[in-house]
């Protein structure tokens, strides 16, 4: 009796592929040094493994040292600081090519527990989605290898997405939820904000939603809980908020990098200091040093002459000029292949052959059909079962509020890697809304739509639609 070969399972080989791809292309990075933002996240690492020598050691913590590297500006939250800190613990003078293999593995651990969560709350088919797309696309493998918090967040916020779902549909079986649950619904929630301050807008609305939902269905019983869930997210935003506020004497929730952000996006960039700006520095950081100044000098706040700041550079700015650059800003943010020719050894000349196949022309022929897909999946109405729709709305809720960044900042080739994830598991919602209209499955007993989530999907829909039709009406 001849024994029948063993079947491997295709999650778990599209999970070692995704992998396997990642310790392949570290070694086009191995031997590049930290650049740009990086320095800041690998200065900031530095510092609270310094921190924690000195509480270790019983010695007062270098305040300065922290000021300047953890704070700084108040750009940078402290998320991939925290990330980076361990590997400093151990490794305090590692050159950045072994902090990339940190980085490297901290991601790799997130995207498994991430398809673990994803295959135990959404099911098979979003699991291996999130697999395909944007796993194996050969770009978002790069960045992962770098020290930008974009990628880790779109994980995290996977997570807390399917936590929600899973939250959502034991609320509709009658079960309540526990603090615990909350509490653990918010820690998820400021990781995605400490990651990447960006996503905040996308956090707070999932959370709305789902609190509309549950408070709908559970009444009181969700108060305690949706409470824990708003503690535990500010107590664990507070420690950075309050020392970010000390540090720049003024108020700081998340970063100070929106003023600035907006001035150079949409604004004169001739008049963001009030005239020109110093030319020995960068665009983003001449604002901040002249802030700086005007603050020391008049005792204003400098969050609050940066504001200033931004307001004088927009004055200008006419509803026409404004589309124009929002439409600019959503084709800079398609090219997903500039980095790609970025990351790659010192020196090295212009990507050509292999290189140029994989960090860019594969790259881009994967993501092209898919953002379409996640486009169309953004309009569709998700109207069989209860258990489809809170995924969908949960999803386009995630993607609609990461897609606003382009309204806000100028756009750049890795923001896409926060909403990547998301747009994997769109896909899917797209697949089923279809495969749902053209067969009409039957519905199992509780399972039964909802007409608030019909009703919210097409006003998702509406305001899609309508925001892309003014925006393009108004830049033509």
């Amino acid at each position: 009796m001849t024994r029948r070969p063993s079947r491997v399972d295709p999650l778990v080989a599209l999970v070692a592929a995704a992998l396997a791809i990642k310790v392949v292309l570290f070694w086009r990075v191995a031997e590049l040094p930290f650049r740009g933002d990086e320095v800041a996240y690998r200065d900031a690492g530095c510092a609270l493994a310094n921190l924690v020598r000195d509480l270790v050691s019983l010695r007062g913590p270098d305040s300065a040292e922290l000021s300047r590297n953890v704070i700084g500006s108040g750009w940078f939250m402290p998320g991939m600081g925290l990330v980076l800190a361990p590997f400093y613990l151990v490794a305090p003078h590692a050159d950045d090519g072994w902090a990339r293999a940190w980085l490297g593995l901290v991601s790799g651990v997130v995207f498994v527990l991430a398809v673990r969560s994803t295959h135990r709350t959404l099911g098979r088919p979003f699991a291996l989605a999130l697999c395909l797309f944007p796993a194996l696309v050969p770009v978002w493998v790069l960045l992962s290898l770098t020290a930008y918090g974009d990628l880790l967040a779109g994980l995290v916020l996977v997570i807390l997405l399917g936590r929600l779902v899973e939250v959502l549909r034991e609320a509709r079986a009658g079960r309540p939820l526990s603090v615990r649950d909350g509490i653990w619904l918010g820690s998820l929630g400021i990781a995605v904000v400490y990651l990447r301050s960006s996503a905040s807008l996308a956090v707070a609305a999932m959370a709305v939603t789902a609190v509309v939902l549950l408070v709908s269905r559970l009444r009181r019983a969700a108060l305690l809980p949706v409470l824990a869930a708003g503690l535990a997210f500010v107590a664990l935003l507070v420690p950075w908020s309050l020392s970010a506020s000390l540090t720049l004497h003024d108020r700081v929730v998340t970063t100070t990098s929106v003023p600035t952000s907006l001035a150079n996006t949409f604004g004169d960039r001739a008049e963001v200091c009030f005239g020109p700006c110093d030319p020995g520095s960068t665009v983003w950081f001449a604002p901040v040093r002249y802030a700086r100044e005007v603050s020391r000098a008049t005792g204003e706040g400098e969050v609050s002459v940066l504001d200033e700041m931004s307001d004088h550079a927009r004055e200008e700015v006419t509803a026409h000029g404004y589309a124009r650059d929002v439409v600019d800003n959503f084709d800079r943010y398609r090219r997903i292949d500039g980095f790609g020719s970025l990351l790659k050894p010192p020196d090295a000349p212009h990507d050509q052959g292999f290189w140029q196949w994989v960090a860019r022309d594969l790259s881009l022929r994967i993501f092209g059909p898919v953002s379409w897909l996640v486009v169309a999946a953004l309009l569709v109405v998700s109207r069989r079962r209860y258990s489809d729709q809170v995924v969908a709305v949960l999803v386009k809720v995630g993607l609609l509020a990461l897609l606003t960044q382009p309204f806000v900042h100028l756009a750049g080739s890795r923001y896409w890697t926060t909403a990547g994830a998301l747009g994997g598991l769109a896909v899917v919602v797209l697949g089923r809304t279809v495969l749902d209209a053209v067969r009409r499955p039957e519905v199992e007993p509780g399972d039964e739509p909802s007409r608030l989530l019909t009703a919210l999907q097409w006003a998702l829909t509406a305001a899609t639609v309508v925001v892309g039709a003014t925006v393009a009406a108004l830049a033509a």
